[in-house]
C-alpha cells in the first residue's frame, strides 16, 4: 500500500516536472525565433547552454565538486551532452530558421515516438498498445497539422521541419539514456556535466562557423532580453525540471507529457511573432493532449 502510494506520488510528480519542462521548451522556439535573424545559430547554442551551465555550477558548486564520477561513466554521459547540448540546441536553432515556432513545437512533441523506439531496440522499456496507439494518434494529429498549406517558400519550411526532427531525435537519446546518470549521481551533476561537454563542442562551432563578435558588438535590448528567457526559465529551469522528471518516471512518461510543448509555442508563437492560430494547428496540438492521456491511461488506473 505504502509502496502504491510512492509511485503514485513519483507518478505525479514527475509528471508535473516534465509537464512544466516542455512547457518551457516550448517557449525557447518563440524566443529563438525572435532573435535567430540576429544571432547565428551556433553563437546562440553556444551563449545559451553555456551561460546555463555555468549559473548551474555557481549555484550548486560544492554539490558538483563533491561528486565523484566512475571512469566507465564519463564517456557515455559526454555522449549525452553531445546528443542534447550540441545536436538538438544547434539543429533546433538553425530548422527555426526556416520553419515556424507553432510547428517546431509540434514536431518536439513527436519526441514519444523516438523515445519509445530507442528505449524498446535497447531493451529499455517494453512497448505496451496504450504507448503505440497514443503515438499514432499524436503523428497522425501532427501530421495532419504540418500538411496545411504554408507559405510560397514550401522547401525552406520542410527543411526547417527536417533539421528540427534530427534536433529532436538528439534530444530523445539523453531522454532514453540519461535516467541510470540521474538517479545514480542526481540531477543538477549529470546536467552540468553534460552541459559543460556540450558547449565545449559549441564553442568549436562557434569559431568555426559562427559570428560571435559580430552577434555580440550589434546586439540589442530586445535579444538581451530574449537571450535571458532562452538562460533562466528556457535554460536553467526547463533543464532543472526535466532532470527532476526524469528522476523520478520513465523516460516515455516523460516524452508523453510533451503536448505542452507545442500549447506554449503556438500561444506565444501568436502574441509574440504574430503567428497564425489556425484549426489544424488546435487538432494537431488536441490529438496530443488525448495522446498523452491515452498512454498514462493504464498507470492512472
Amino acid at each position: 500500500m505504502i509502496k502504491d502510494k510512492i509511485i503514485l506520488r513519483n507518478l505525479l510528480l514527475g509528471s508535473f516536472y516534465a509537464s512544466f519542462s516542455a512547457a518551457l521548451g516550448g517557449s525557447t522556439f518563440v524566443f529563438t525565433r525572435l532573435i535567430i535573424n540576429d544571432i547565428d545559430p551556433f553563437t546562440l547554442s553556444f551563449l545559451r547552454y553555456g551561460l546555463t551551465g555555468l549559473f548551474l555550477f555557481l549555484v550548486s558548486m560544492p554539490f558538483f565538486l563533491r561528486t565523484k564520477f566512475l571512469t566507465e561513466d564519463k564517456v557515455p554521459m559526454a555522449f549525452l551532452g553531445l546528443a542534447m547540448i550540441t545536436i538538438f540546441a544547434n539543429f533546433m536553432a538553425i530548422g527555426l530558421q526556416h520553419t515556424t515556432a507553432a510547428r517546431a513545437g509540434l514536431l518536439y512533441a513527436t519526441m514519444p515516438l523516438c523515445t519509445i523506439i530507442i528505449a524498446y531496440l535497447f531493451q529499455i522499456e517494453k512497448i505496451t498498445f496504450n504507448k503505440i496507439l497514443a503515438v499514432f494518434i499524436a503523428i497522425f494529429g501532427v501530421s495532419f497539422c504540418l500538411s496545411e498549406s504554408i507559405n510560397s517558400n514550401i522547401r525552406e519550411t520542410l527543411k526547417g521541419d527536417l533539421l528540427m526532427m534530427i534536433g529532436v531525435i538528439g534530444a530523445s537519446c539523453f531522454t532514453v539514456f540519461s535516467g541510470k546518470y540521474l538517479k545514480k549521481y542526481g540531477n543538477i551533476p549529470v546536467m552540468i556535466y553534460t552541459i559543460g561537454f556540450g558547449t565545449l563542442i559549441n564553442f568549436l562551432l562557434t569559431l568555426l562557423y559562427g559570428s560571435p563578435l559580430r552577434n555580440l558588438y550589434f546586439i540589442n535590448e530586445i535579444q538581451i532580453y530574449a537571450l535571458l528567457m532562452l538562460i533562466i526559465p528556457g535554460g536553467v529551469l526547463m533543464l532543472y525540471c526535466w532532470g527532476k522528471a526524469l528522476q523520478l518516471i520513465s523516460p516515455t512518461q516523460a516524452a508523453i507529457s510533451l503536448g505542452f510543448n507545442p500549447l506554449s509555442a503556438i500561444l506565444l508563437g501568436s502574441i509574440i511573432l504574430n503567428e497564425e492560430i489556425t484549426l489544424r494547428l488546435i487538432l494537431g496540438f488536441l490529438s496530443i493532449v488525448i495522446a498523452i492521456t491515452l498512454a498514462n491511461w493504464k498507470l492512472n488506473k
